[in-house]
């Protein structure tokens, strides 16, 4: 019988498996005694955004291991794969026989680990990990710049816009504009004045380093238009404004830029039974009106309205 040369066993090494995981996300779950290819989930930019934020600040993540694959061990965070490379974790080596390699791994599954983010990787749709520089993570001290401060302003870029409000990457920190400090005026929606990747100047309300937390406002960088109502508005001035919202005790009214007056129901009602009366019937958001000016409260940021030639029988109390 013709002897047939068989070269000598070498064990894979670690690159073999990082090439294997090059691959595709070929994974073993806990649910699934066979390997299937895993369609990857579609993420929100705003997902990528905190974990860019969390790989910045060295922040400790405590993730549970659901699955693994030829390389290393897989967890999810908010839909997003994290993968830890064998490499990366503290029982590193494992064996590099096939069989041993994937039952070591085995035993990792359900287990918690606590881990800190090496990479992030959109395009991949995944993020890695890594339980081996966790000792680095605990003992990384952010520097603050100096301008970091309530009442200095800086420029950053909107990350996200949510239905309470924006966030803003400011550098170091990642700040919020709440809806509230968007515009002197009245904000159905952030999402009317700021888009995501638009570029901001802000001033800084408050900063909390230890929760990394930074309040921001927009509109506080323009005059207050209620500090000026007395020089632009007075009792008895009739002026065209627009409905913003209709409620049942009254319509509110922009009269000027960032200043509104209630046209109250017992206003509208001319001493009939308010009761009897459907706002929304009569009036709608966006619809122009002239009106009178009755009553004027700077410090409450209140106006009263009536109708022109009527006697308003509105009282701020």
């Amino acid at each position: 019988m013709n002897s047939v040369y068989l070269p000598p066993y070498v064990p894979p090494d670690e690159e073999y498996w990082n090439s294997v995981l090059e691959e595709g996300p070929i994974v073993n779950t806990v649910c699934s005694d066979s390997w299937t290819w895993a369609d990857p989930p579609e993420i929100p930019i705003a997902v990528w955004d905190e974990a860019r934020h969390l790989q910045t600040n060295r922040h400790i993540m405590q993730l549970t291991i659901d699955s693994f694959n030829r390389g290393g061990l897989i967890a999810h965070w908010k839909g997003v794969e994290c993968f830890i490379p064998a490499s990366h974790i503290l029982e590193y080596p494992f064996p590099a026989d096939p069989e041993a390699r994937e039952a070591r791994f085995s035993t990792y599954l359900g287990r918690s680990l606590r881990l800190c983010i090496i990479e992030v990787e959109p395009l991949r749709n995944r993020i890695l990990l890594s339980e081996r520089q966790i000792e680095t993570c605990e003992k990384f001290e952010p520097d603050w710049p100096d301008w970091l401060n309530a009442g200095n302003t800086c420029t950053g870029h909107v990350t996200s816009v949510r239905p309470f409000g924006a966030f803003v990457n400011i550098g170091p920190l990642e700040g919020m504009i709440h809806i509230s400090e968007i515009s002197w005026g009245r904000v159905r929606h952030p999402q009317d004045f700021l888009q995501q990747g638009q570029a901001v100047e802000v001033l800084i309300l408050n900063v909390d380093t230890a929760q990394q937390r930074v309040g921001l406002s927009l509109k506080r960088l323009t005059p207050n238009p209620w500090d000026t109502v007395d020089r632009r508005l007075r009792p008895g001035d009739e002026i065209e404004g627009t409905i913003v919202s209709v409620e049942r005790f009254g319509v509110f009214m922009e009269l000027v830029t960032g200043i509104e007056g209630l046209l109250h129901i017992s206003a509208i009602c001319n001493g009939n039974d308010p009761e009897a009366l459907n706002l929304t019937q009569c009036y709608s958001v966006g619809q122009s009106l002239r009106v009178r000016v009755v009553e004027i409260a700077p410090r409450e940021h209140r106006i009263a309205l009536s109708l022109p030639n009527e006697d308003a029988g509105y009282d701020f109390a």
